[in-house]
């Protein structure tokens, strides 16, 4: 933890609870090093809990905060809190320089996936070894900072994850010193497109998306070798790492034909939530879209699977 930010541990009386009546703490700190300090949440197993899992830390991906892991835009409670309630110690984490991370200055726009991915290694060195979930971006964040700490990571559930392995045809790459920012329009499209998403809540989250650096975007389009997989640093994909590639069938951001692209390069299969989980109608943002606590549930019973064959 560096000398130059204190890390600010605030028990704060702030309560998680779902709509089941689970009660779980939470409490904040930041790590790394300023100006890309990472604000993280830590939500603590629910007292009901028995025998706690671990740990799992939640990464949201581009346009996005950690918010869309506590709350969904209609209301319901998110993934943090259910997965405390299930047992788990979940830390939810903001990019550095996006959202409650702060440091948003002119100089901001220059972020980059390997200051994201410093981040998540500081928070690896504090409460490592972890699980992971990540969505779009923030599953191709795990992959990187899995290569960077093979031993800090034991698991990955990358949930519509970013393909970044060819260059997306269409799309533009992003001025370096202009942030992206989505239109309502795009956001309807290409994030909220799906029939399981709440629509009678769409301008709430709306409300609730950020400006995304250049080199970041430019890297989701795979226009840049910043997050694609690196076969030289291979950590153990689907044996040492298990790794689960969760798809939706109506994802217009991420089609099949480009998630194969990610389950060849990292050699582990995709699981298709229509197909092979008999549920269809989810676009990319399955993780606040109505039915999303089964997935949780689902990827929840995944990951406990994992810590049974897991010497950690």
């Amino acid at each position: 933890m560096s000398t130059h930010f204190r890390e600010l541990e605030t028990a704060l009386n702030t309560l998680g609870i779902t709509d089941d009546g689970v009660v779980a703490p939470m409490s904040e700190f930041f790590v790394g090093r300023v100006p890309h300090q990472a604000y993280v949440q830590h939500w603590r197993p629910s007292g009901q809990v028995r025998v706690p899992k671990g740990a799992v830390v939640m990464i949201h991906g581009g346009f996005h905060t950690g918010s869309s892991w506590t709350t969904t835009p209609d209301g319901r409670a998110g993934w943090a809190p259910r997965f405390a309630a299930l047992g788990w110690e979940v830390y939810v984490v903001d990019w550095p320089r996006t959202g409650r991370s702060g440091g948003s200055t002119p100089e901001s726009v220059s972020l980059s996936a390997a200051d994201v991915v410093d981040g998540l290694l500081a928070l690896l060195d504090k409460v490592g070894p972890v699980m992971m979930v990540g969505h779009s971006i923030g599953a191709a964040l795990a992959f990187k900072t899995a290569e960077c700490s093979p031993s800090g990571v034991r698991a990955i559930a990358a949930l519509t994850p970013a393909s970044v392995e060819s260059p997306v045809v269409g799309w533009d790459p992003a001025p370096h010193d202009q942030y992206v920012v989505f239109t309502e329009e795009m956001a309807r499209t290409l994030f909220a497109n799906g029939d399981a998403f709440p629509h009678h809540a769409f301008a709430n989250y709306h409300s609730s998306l950020v400006p995304l650096a250049p080199r970041i975007f430019n890297s989701s389009l795979g226009l840049n070798e910043d997050l694609k997989i690196d076969s030289s640093r291979d950590p153990g994909w689907g044996s040492r790492i298990p790794v689960l590639l969760l798809t939706a069938d109506q994802d217009q951001l991420i089609p099949d034909v480009r998630a194969m692209e990610t389950s060849e390069a990292l050699g582990v299969p995709l699981t298709r939530l229509a197909e092979d989980w008999g549920m269809s109608g989810h676009g990319h943002n399955v993780i606040v879209e109505l039915g999303t606590e089964e997935i949780a549930r689902r990827v929840d019973a995944w990951l406990s699977g994992c810590l049974d064959n897991d010497p950690a």
